[in-house]
């Protein structure tokens, strides 16, 4: 044994060499613990999408889907072979995506489907007011159009004029034409309850101006 190498200095190195095994095995363990938990999480990402293509029913673009499913479910299997992390973030990306727009596809419409509701545009209407048959039909359709027009006003967005001013302007001239009916005075009841609401009159602010610098001493 070279007498230069000391015992403290074999020992060091014996310990060394026993110490490099283990931090490789805790090193491949770390990663094989990021892999297992990666893994459960694609796992579950995958189980939604086919809970839910259980209940999805288009017929035009399921048959589509199920092929582009088949291909998902490749690549779920490659994953589990080899692990990769950044092909399986692109998977659970594609996966997420297919969900979200078979969710929304599902989702009852924004637009609700037309009713068979006849709509009377009461400012059409011409009634006589010699002829009491048509001030009375008049008026019914006119507090029919009042009570659709103050449930549509209650959903409007804030950036129209006060849409319930003018629900009131026409049921205070609604009872004035229940006491008095006139054609001019239809005419203009009518037609401002039907006409469509501007989007209230927002001022411009006023131009910047800078404060004034002091003057240097």
């Amino acid at each position: 044994m070279n007498p230069s190498f000391s015992l403290p200095r074999l020992g060091f190195a014996l310990l060394l060499a026993a110490s490099i095994p283990s931090a490789t095995r805790a090193a491949d363990q770390a990663v094989e613990d990021v892999s297992v938990a990666e893994l459960k999480v694609l796992d579950a990402d995958f189980g939604r999408l086919e809970s839910i293509m259980q209940v999805y029913d288009d017929p035009y673009y399921l048959p589509r889907i199920k092929v582009y499913h088949s291909a998902l479910k490749l690549r779920v299997e490659a994953q589990h072979k080899n692990f990769d992390q950044q092909r399986l973030d692109d998977l659970r990306y594609d996966i997420n995506q297919q969900i979200q727009r078979m969710s929304r596809a599902m989702q009852p419409l924004l637009t609700p489907l037309p009713t068979g509701e006849e709509k009377i545009e009461v400012s059409r209407l011409t009634p006589s007011p010699s002829r009491p048959e048509e001030v009375k039909a008049a008026l019914t359709a006119l507090d029919e159009a009042i009570v659709r027009e103050e449930a549509k006003a209650k959903t409007m967005p804030k950036i129209h004029e006060d849409p319930m001013a003018r629900i009131a302007r026409a049921k205070q001239g609604r009872a004035e034409l229940g006491k008095q009916f006139t054609a001019e005075k239809w005419a203009a009841v009518t037609r401002d309850l039907e006409t469509p609401p501007r989007v209230a009159w927002v001022p411009k602010p006023a131009p910047y101006v800078p404060p004034p610098t002091k003057a240097e001493p």
